[in-house]
């Protein structure tokens, strides 16, 4: 008789928690079923309108070697997620064309210690870029001195120092490129 009661407690205990797991239920699908599409990211539909993007690797006039090819690799990782670009590597089958220089690289100091030692350095990274319509060879977006900061650390032993300043210019790419993404969807989104 032990055994029954305990086993009808457990019983009632199940059906307590069911309201309880019903709402969890229902708000779950109320969240994922709120219509919200991201408007940059692939969609697999056949009628949406896709345009052609050739990116350049843009020419380097910094002693940061292989930087421009860096930033190549960014700007196509940014517009692989894309459903309304999709980048060529053929000039001529290109609807854009994106052309541009890495101009300068200023590296002024951040933060001193009591020695005047630099601490943390501010990388001033000025690029130049245009995207151009080639169908008609007009310029539809073009920054002549786009300037962007990124901070990073010194190593008092130097060891670390280089690592830190290239992940510090691979976050300025990343930040270029994300900016160039979306600026590029809005330009294409107002093409006829």
């Amino acid at each position: 008789m032990n055994n029954v009661s305990s086993e009808t407690g457990r019983i009632l205990k199940a059906f307590h928690f069911l309201p309880y797991l019903f709402m969890l239920f229902l708000i779950v699908v109320l969240l994922s079923s709120c219509g919200y599409t991201n408007p940059y990211a692939r969609n697999n539909s056949k009628d949406t309108y896709t345009k052609t993007l050739f990116i350049t690797i843009w020419q380097n006039r910094t002693n940061e070697l292989g930087l421009e090819s860096e930033y190549f690799r960014l700007f196509n990782a940014w517009f692989k997620n894309s459903g309304r670009i999709a980048v060529v590597f053929d000039e001529d089958d290109a609807d854009l064309k994106l052309i541009g220089e890495i101009s300068s690289i200023d590296l002024p100091g951040l933060f001193y210690n009591s020695s005047d030692e630099a601490l943390e350095i501010k990388i001033k990274l000025t690029v130049s870029f245009t995207l151009y319509n080639t169908t008609n060879n007009s310029i539809l977006w073009q920054e002549k001195q786009y300037v962007i900061y990124e901070p990073f650390l010194l190593d008092p032993t130097g060891e670390e120092t280089q690592y830190n300043k290239k992940r510090a210019l691979l976050r300025i790419g990343d930040e270029i490129g994300e900016i160039i993404y979306l600026r590029t969807h809005e330009i294409v989104n107002n093409l006829p």
